[in-house]
């Protein structure tokens, strides 16, 4: 591409792609459905999963031993009545946690987060668990001995004799989201929408049975599902957190008032081992006359810290890495995405939203550990945190095919997470870290907003090669939420982008997130504090002379190492 094409491009695009300031609009969106932006997501489907109780529905994974007699228990008519009490009791006790404030919670100013008065917990609620222990004991009828002794040593296998010591992590938060209730419950009912609601945080999700579908007209008062899900923090290093619940969706007496519940299912199927029990949990969610909704978010959990490597322990024990914080920015972000979509009248920057959103949602699919690790050390002197996988591409459209090498690491950096997000994301700083941008021009050729952070954006980076060859486009998503700073991108090439600005579908661009994740390595002090940072870097690229994703020939190797080190090297050189 010549210099007077880049000129015309970079003239179009910023005419395309205004910087928008401010807040997203007062007013309700025409059709704020959270199902309309699953199915404009390209390649991600949105079936619904509430109709029909005898077929569970397993999103793309196999379907372990455990969750198969998980399966066959949960739907067997002896469980049923024990499910449902459990979650009504559930959901009483939510209504009661998000009700309150002191001083069951307790504000605490040096996190601005409330954090959950123990003792007075326990006062309130310890008697009205032994009571519902008892009314489960009363109307339960004989259990199927030999699937309850199956699902006790399939546990233990899969665990080990590990007795965990469990410990309380408990937040509340409450924000104000431009959504409506109804719209906002059926983004939780249908589990397919929930994982890629919070992508950044769901790895894998899972109904093993479904109670009630809710009343009838899509009404979804009363339902009621047992899900497996697992939850993650953006590293390969870090285990994700497997969790089996209950979801309970109730309408309350209140006008235009839900609650979303989830509670863990130990007090039913006490053999289940588990390295998280899930309290009740979930979200109020009151309609507003403006349209939106005030929603308070609880997060409960009782957690077996024993996995967490040494470099997440401050993170993960402090409960700053699943706080409830986390979980209602992630949804507030999401609203504001969706309001772009439906609300901005270009073409063009639909078109590059969803690209994004894609490129965003490959980078958490790839960066994420789980109960099943498919990663494995680099086999290289001194990469032993450096962790690579594989895979092999056949018949998916939105990534490449043939085989695919993801290459990471997570460590910790002397530097504040801010200072290192704000050098990473700026287009002009890509040739200070990027190995195959070095020595060439970059910048921002043109960004629009996407949330109220300044830096959360989507971005066209050009770059800028000596010498007159062809110019290299990356299109870029930043953003920042209560726990962190991430960073993602791919590259696009010039024939897609100019087919992209005119509103071409983004499902015929093939594409692999790569990027970073930035927390803060002590939550205790601010984000943007003197602390210092832990840095995921992630990469993502296929080798076409690979005929098979089980063997990776030295020279490749080497290579992928040099990606990782050198990249490092030069962030370390420069933050």
């Amino acid at each position: 591409m010549d210099t007077q094409h880049i000129s015309s491009l970079e003239l179009n695009l910023n005419l395309e792609l205004q910087v928008q300031t401010g807040s997203a609009s007062a007013s309700e969106p025409s059709t704020p459905i959270f199902k309309s932006s699953v199915q404009t997501n390209d390649h991600y489907s949105s079936s619904s999963n509430t109709g029909n109780a005898q077929s569970p529905l397993f999103l793309g994974r196999e379907i372990r031993a455990t969750d198969l007699l998980m399966q066959v228990m949960v739907n067997a008519e002896s469980y049923k009545t024990r499910i449902y009490n459990l979650a009504v009791a559930a959901a009483e006790e939510l209504t009661q946690k998000a009700c309150t404030l002191e001083p069951l919670w307790i504000f605490d100013e040096e996190k601005e987060t409330r954090t959950l008065n123990v003792p007075e917990y326990k006062r309130r609620f310890e008697s009205l668990d032994s009571t519902l222990e008892e009314v489960i004991r009363l109307l339960s009828v004989r259990e199927p001995p030999e699937l309850s002794s199956e699902l006790s040593k399939n546990a233990k296998l899969i665990n080990g004799l590990h007795e965990p010591t469990f410990k309380t992590e408990a937040s509340r938060e409450t924000e104000i989201l431009p959504m409506n209730p109804i719209n906002i419950v059926d983004g939780f009912i249908d589990v397919e929408q929930w994982s890629l609601l919070f992508c950044d945080i769901v790895s894998e999700v899972s109904v093993l049975g479904v109670m009630s579908s809710g009343e009838e007209l899509g009404n979804p008062n009363g339902a009621l599902q047992v899900v497996k899900a697992q939850l993650h923090v953006a590293s390969p290093l870090l285990k994700t957190r497997e969790i089996y619940f209950a979801r309970y969706c109730k309408q309350m007496t209140v006008a235009n008032t839900w609650l979303v519940v989830d509670v863990s299912l130990e007090s039913i199927f006490p053999n289940m081992v588990t390295q998280s029990k899930r309290k009740p949990s979930g979200c109020l969610i009151q309609g507003l006359e403006t349209g939106f909704s005030k929603v308070t978010w609880i997060e409960h959990n009782e957690v077996d810290y024993s996995y967490v490597p040494n470099l997440f322990t401050k993170l993960v024990s402090s409960g700053f890495a699943f706080r409830a914080k986390r979980w209602i920015t992630t949804l507030h972000r999401q609203c504001e995405r969706l309001k772009l979509l439906l609300e901005d009248d270009s073409d063009g920057r639909k078109s590059l939203l969803q690209l994004s959103q894609r490129i965003s949602r490959s980078y958490n699919e790839a960066v994420r550990a789980s109960t099943e690790n498919h990663w494995r050390p680099l086999p290289t002197t001194n990469g032993e945190n450096i962790l690579v996988k594989t895979s092999f591409n056949v018949d998916d459209p939105g990534h490449p095919h043939g085989v695919i090498i993801t290459v990471a690491t997570s460590l910790k950096l002397q530097v504040p997470p801010n200072d290192v997000f704000e050098f990473l994301y700026s287009g002009s700083n890509r040739s200070k870290w990027d190995i195959l941008s070095h020595e060439c021009s970059t910048q921002d050729l043109a960004y629009f907003a996407t949330g109220r952070e300044a830096s959360s954006r989507v971005s066209l980076v050009a770059v800028e090669p000596p010498l007159n060859k062809t110019f290299k486009f990356y299109l870029q998503e930043s953003y920042t939420d209560a726990t962190g700073y991430y960073m993602v991108y791919a590259p696009v090439d010039d024939e897609s982008l100019k087919a992209l600005l005119k509103g071409g579908s983004s499902t015929e661009v093939a594409i692999l997130g790569s990027g970073f994740t930035v927390l803060p390595e002590n939550p205790v002090e601010p984000a943007t504090g003197t602390g210092g940072s832990i840095l995921t870097i992630l990469f993502q690229i296929t080798d076409e002379n690979l005929s098979s994703p089980e063997y990776l020939p030295p020279q490749l190797v080497t290579t992928l190492h040099n990606l990782i080190a050198g990249t490092l090297s030069m962030i370390q050189g420069s933050v």
